[in-house]
């Protein structure tokens, strides 16, 4: 006789998918840029600048990988988002090099976006 085993509960696939060391990696990039991000010095005019070329990245995240998601689908796309990322913020920050550096804007992006994954904790 075959032993049919029960299928693995979905907080068990979640605690899997956070502790994969690429996921954990990139979640504490993602914070850092956040924080990165919140500590800029910038007068009003910049602020919105930089908080509209992050709202774009957002934008396109949920172009990409869609509403439901999880750590591991986002850190993925984290791996290849360098060059849409910089047309993106070049297209909407021409001028304004202060607001393109990516590790502060794009890893901001991510840090926001996802808070909304199927499994973040």
């Amino acid at each position: 006789m075959v032993k049919v085993l029960p299928p693995v509960p979905p907080l068990a696939k979640i605690a899997c998918a956070n502790d994969r060391p690429a996921v954990q990696v990139a979640l504490s990039q993602w914070a850092q840029g956040d924080r990165a991000l919140r500590d800029l010095p910038l007068v009003r005019a910049r602020r919105n600048t930089v908080d509209r070329v992050v709202a774009e990245i957002v934008a396109e995240l949920n172009r990409r990988v869609g509403y439901t998601f999880t750590l591991d689908r986002l850190a993925r796309e984290y791996d290849e988002s360098a060059a849409w990322c910089r047309l993106l913020v070049q297209r909407f920050a021409p001028d304004d090099v202060w607001a393109q550096d990516l590790s502060v804007v794009q890893d901001a992006a991510f840090h926001r976006f996802a808070r909304n994954a199927t499994d973040y904790r």
